[in-house]
């Protein structure tokens, strides 16, 4: 099986010839300084930089994908979140939010233009990426982590839980907004949309808010996707061992996890495909012998696609990722 073919049909959840590896990119971004550094910067503002930086992940690394962009500002950028663009030691970040008030913000950014700014740069990229080979995966922050980087996340949280029906109109906004922006990828070339919610952890959300403020938004954006054909990877952060029951029901083609969750207890109690979750904080300062044995821990899990576990220190070492990536592709599966 070639690269695509692979990751699409374990996505289908059908029989592959090995599980594929790959980081999809976003907030999961295998973007390390010892890449950019070839890529001589842009990579976060210019389509053609971005693109030789998603290529060079794939041929440097042995993740088995394209993946853009490397972080998940563009889209809070566009409806005024101030960012830093980072540089090649330090990832694209907030730095002020819109303080405007909520009903300002959803008036003055209704007709936003999801084609412009970073977004037109990373849809140039998706459209110099699309090829028969490799998958071509588009990144999109969750709705939760959206809105919490649009606005002040304390304020955001508050108003779940005191003005909720307010609360949700501004997240049914911002799910909107995202979905628009999801299906240009597809219409640029994406090949697989992966969702990264970081801020939708069990801990701050609680099973109860995330029944009513994540899985119907996530079943929207899902759904969408699903109709133009198009499978989709939801990443939740931080221990979502209380949420597994919930995450069966947004119907997501593989659920991604932190290196917190046991992955053999996610997979008896998930039904969707299982992706993970390889430790990044081993990934960055371990030994090789032991990145090996954890990412046969997760083979012998039954994942059907290893990954990182979550954000990758920029430090990261490519010779430790294609520890990781080599045993996969070399190694026994039982």
């Amino acid at each position: 099986m070639d690269e695509k073919v692979r990751l699409l049909t374990a996505l289908k959840g059908d029989r592959v010839d090995r599980p594929p590896v790959i980081c999809p990119g976003g907030m999961m971004s295998a973007c390390v300084t010892e890449i950019s550094d070839q890529v001589g910067g842009g990579h976060h503002s210019g389509s053609q930089a971005m693109v030789s930086a998603a290529q060079k992940i794939n041929e440097l690394t042995g993740f088995e994908n394209y993946g853009v962009p490397f972080c998940l500002t563009s889209e809070v950028e566009t409806l005024g979140a101030s960012v830093n663009i980072g540089d090649n030691f330090i990832e694209p970040r907030v730095t002020r939010y819109n303080d405007d008030p909520l009903e300002t913000i959803m008036e003055n950014y209704s007709q936003a233009d999801v084609t412009s700014g970073r977004m037109g740069v990373i849809l140039e990229a998706i459209r110099q990426l699309r090829n028969d080979k490799i998958p071509v995966i588009g990144n999109v922050s969750g709705h939760i982590s959206t809105a919490s980087s649009v606005i002040d996340p304390l304020e955001m949280f508050k108003m779940l839980r005191r003005d909720p029906e307010r609360a949700a109109s501004f997240l049914t906004f911002i799910n909107d907004y995202l979905v628009k922006y999801a299906l240009e990828m597809v219409k640029a070339g994406a090949d697989v949309i992966s969702i990264s919610d970081p801020t939708a952890t069990g801990e701050i959300l609680g099973p109860r808010n995330f029944q009513k403020f994540a899985l119907p938004y996530y079943h929207k954006i899902i759904n969408a996707l699903h109709t133009e054909g198009i499978p989709v990877i939801l990443h939740i952060c931080g221990n979502a061992t209380n949420l597994i029951g919930s995450l069966n029901e947004v119907n997501a083609n593989a659920v991604s996890f932190d290196s917190i969750v046991n992955m053999k207890n996610a997979r008896e109690g998930l039904k969707t495909g299982l992706m993970g979750n390889v430790s990044t904080q081993l990934l960055h300062t371990g030994e090789q012998a032991k990145i090996v044995s954890i990412t046969r821990n997760a083979l012998q899990s039954e994942v059907d696609i290893v990954a990182p576990a979550c954000g990758l220190s920029m430090a990261t070492s490519i010779s430790n990722l294609k520890a990781m990536t080599d045993y996969v592709k070399e190694g026994p599966y039982n």
